[in-house]
């Protein structure tokens, strides 16, 4: 597309050289007729904050594309418009922390992909809120399905969140220490699985370095304290440890054993936890069988599972709890809550990830391209279906457009015999695999017109979206679909001595990921009776007392923990049969679904404007 930005009946695109493009504030300012101008992404702004002042209806601006095409930019673009248009009438110092915000959210939710360098692994709803007069008093950030597998892994060339690896290069060696962070080279989840260094040259780690003293600051205007920055540099450098604990199969037990349990008692270390109980909630499980406690030693690929998954929950809390603080400093003032009634004028600005196919598409791709769907859905009933109605209503004839309905396909996923469906069936069956769970696909969804069954690979099946074919390798889905947390390892991280943590593992929302707690009012560090030790951080602190130190022990406590364990099923169970931990927790699925109902319901209140950012490598796309 030769223009930076052109429309299509109520859609404006924006081709790869718009993207990022600005121009004065001021001229898209009160524009009444697009054709009075060049196209632009401030005249959408620009309108919808029209509409929302005069028609007191709530306005959401959807930006959609394929992943990489510049959505994340046109979204700067169209918060920095209508910000500006509020004007002298907003809070300057509210306005500038509503923009900083999102430089602070790709941080900790976006991350380098195939396709992207920096791509957005997460959705966000941002809410604007205005009074009657157009002034913004406030904003609040709802966040949608954030690729936590990411947190353990990564395709080649790609990378995990940005945070990650900002913190190496931004914290001088003595904090590194502080945290017990080494080099960087030695974290599994930082590594290129191709072998690449984690950072490729000199500019990559400067970049880095520059990007975490930017985030810091940034942290620090909006309103995070000292102690609030060092509880997010403790729970990254615990997840860094975490996934370098690695299991052996122990003969003498079936179970297994920690190989080195130096990350383990690191993690205990930053976490505040009893290293006994989570050593045993790493190697072992329990279930309630008539009212009496049944353990059972976890296998090789389980005990790498609860770790993952560990990490995985440790993220997405944190990922939360950021969303949350933010929110609370964004939120409209006590005295606006009283004249208003918590009830505002709302401008909304919806930036989901974009449409991915890759050489290889797993169960995060499934996920992100059937949330797209449900956009284009939402896109085709604006632009055709209610237009078409519209002018039927008001007796004006029109000739019927011609589009693809995506309907059927949303029915192939969601349906009561769709594929997330049979996904959650086939999750409950301890014995199922990913072979099973294709051949379950074929045989429900083969005679669908958008299914593909290809030939020769029997992890391997197929949709026609509406972007064009994509193939998925179904590897993987169904131990990233469990991703279920084994309640003794609950337990264990609801018993922290450091608050944070316990909240985080005790919260029984289930689907909103958002926590109710301030860090602020809990630092630095209170530690609870269940932890002899206490522990107060600073930002500043550049070692530990030596009550810290760890020495690697010589005796491994979880191979002790394993025999000891094994000797008490011998004589609670004298079969010997080890029970397999039920399936009872909800699925990711199940979440994505809630989730996803959530924002479309947001999105159905709102008179929607529509943004679709175009790269150039979907005009070679063909189905």
């Amino acid at each position: 597309m030769a223009k930076a930005y052109d429309y299509l009946f109520k859609l404006l695109l924006i081709g790869d050289s718009g993207v990022g493009k600005t121009c004065q504030h001021d001229l898209y300012k009160y524009v009444q007729y697009r054709n009075q101008l060049t196209p632009h992404l401030f005249w959408v702004a620009d309108q919808a904050y029209r509409k929302l002042c005069l028609s007191k209806k709530s306005q959401c601006i959807a930006v959609s594309g394929e992943s990489g095409a510049g959505k994340t930019e046109s979204t700067k673009l169209i918060v920095s418009h209508i910000i500006h248009c509020s004007g002298a009438a907003g809070d300057r110092e509210l306005q500038n922390r509503i923009i900083e915000t999102s430089p602070l959210l790709e941080a900790f939710g976006n991350a380098q992909t195939c396709m992207n360098q920096n791509s957005s692994r997460f959705g966000k709803y941002l809410q604007l809120n205005f009074t009657d007069t157009g002034r913004i008093i406030g904003a609040k950030v709802y966040d949608y399905l954030l690729e936590k597998s990411r947190v353990v892994q990564h395709g080649p060339g790609e990378r995990t969140f940005h945070f990650f690896y900002y913190l190496f290069a931004g914290l001088e060696k003595e904090t590194l220490e502080y945290f017990y962070l080494d080099d960087p080279e030695t974290y599994r989840i930082l590594k290129d699985p191709c072998g690449g260094k984690v950072f490729p040259n000199r500019s990559d780690f400067k970049h880095c370095r520059q990007m975490f003293n930017t985030q810091k600051d940034i942290m620090q205007r909006v309103g995070f304290t000292k102690d609030d920055i060092n509880m997010v540099f403790t729970i990254l450098s615990a997840i860094l440890h975490l996934t370098n604990i690695r299991f052996s199969h122990d003969d003498e037990t079936d179970g297994v054993y920690i190989e080195d349990e130096y990350p383990l008692e690191v993690v205990c270390s930053l976490l505040g936890l009893d290293q006994e109980m989570l050593t045993m909630a790493l190697i072992s499980t329990f279930n309630m069988t008539k009212g009496e406690r049944v353990i059972s030693l976890k296998n090789f690929d389980q005990a790498n599972d609860c770790r993952d998954a560990l990490a995985k929950a440790l993220y997405e809390r944190l990922f939360s709890w950021i969303v949350k603080q933010i929110n609370t400093l964004l939120q409209p003032n006590r005295r606006y809550n009283q004249i208003y009634d918590k009830i505002y004028r709302t401008c909304s600005i919806l930036d989901m990830s974009g449409f991915e196919n890759f050489q290889v598409n797993s169960f995060e791709q499934l996920c992100i391209n059937v949330a797209n769907e449900h956009l284009q859905y939402y896109f085709n009933e604006h632009i055709f279906l209610k237009e078409e109605q519209d002018y039927r209503t008001e007796g004006v004839s029109c000739e019927k457009v011609e589009f693809q309905n995506n309907e059927d396909l949303i029915e192939l996923f969601m349906g009561t015999l769709g594929i997330f469906a049979l996904l959650d069936e086939e999750s409950r069956f301890p014995k199922a695999n990913d072979e099973s769970l294709v051949q379950k696909f074929h045989s429900h969804c083969k005679s669908h017109s958008r299914y593909i069954k290809p030939r020769g690979n029997e992890t391997a099946f197929g949709i026609h979206h509406y972007a064009g074919k994509v193939v998925y390798d179904a590897r993987g889905f169904l131990e990233k679909n469990r991703d279920n947390l084994s309640a003794n390892l609950i337990e264990c991280m609801g018993k922290s001595g450091i608050e944070l943590i316990s909240h985080l593992f005790t919260i029984t929302d289930g689907m909103n990921h958002s926590s109710d707690i301030g860090i602020s009012s809990i630092l630095p560090f209170q530690i609870t009776d269940n932890n002899k030790k206490s522990q107060s951080t600073s930002l500043y602190t550049t070692r530990r007392p030596k009550s810290y130190e760890i020495e690697r022990t010589k005796e491994n406590l979880s191979q002790k923990a394993a025999k000891s364990l094994r000797h008490d099923l011998k004589s609670f169970n004298k079969t010997n049969t080890i029970p397999k931990e039920r399936f009872s927790q909800n699925t990711v699925t199940v979440h994505f679904k809630v989730s996803l109902n959530e924002l479309l319901d947001k999105m159905k209140d709102a008179e929607p404007s529509f943004v679709s950012a175009i790269s150039a490598r979907m005009v070679t796309v063909s189905d």
